[in-house]
């Protein structure tokens, strides 16, 4: 049996991918009118966010993680789309829902605002998962993509 590693070129493509995901979530024509309103901004508290830092972090922040998702996803042997995107959504569910929405809750903030913010990072969980699952390296340099 091949030895499922990480596909650094999967990891990086995911992270790119899913940093599409929250500025489109996020735009007027989405919820970001919904989002300023829960959050009670205006766009005059936005004049001296630095987007570069944001941006910076963003990328950090998702390259960590689904580099903590193709370790792990190496470990429970992930090779399909479909394992990569069930594996995702129980480590969503497990380790993102329930620890927002409780933090949340005591920080008194909306449940909306936790569901449209949880689901923006379900659906990066989903991309994450599902390429890591289908596009696979294995020990002895063979590279896999397939449609399992």
């Amino acid at each position: 049996m091949k030895k499922l590693i990480i596909n650094h070129y999967a990891v990086f493509a995911a992270t790119i991918v899913t940093q599409l995901v929250r500025p489109l979530w996020y735009d007027y024509a989405f919820f970001g009118l919904r989002w300023m309103e829960l959050n009670k901004l205006k766009e005059e508290d936005f004049a001296h966010f630095n987007m570069a830092i944001g941006l910076g972090v963003a990328f950090l922040s998702g390259l960590l993680a689904t580099y903590a998702m193709a370790w792990l996803f190496t470990k429970l042997n992930v090779d399909t789309g479909l394992k990569g995107m069930k594996y995702a959504f129980a480590i969503w569910i497990c380790f993102r829902l329930f620890e927002v929405t409780t933090q949340n809750y005591f920080s008194l903030r909306p449940f909306d605002l936790t569901i449209m913010d949880e689901t923006a990072v379900l659906m990066q969980y989903q991309i994450i998962g599902v390429l890591l699952g289908i596009w696979r390296k294995y020990e002895k340099g063979e590279d896999e993509v397939t449609s399992k």
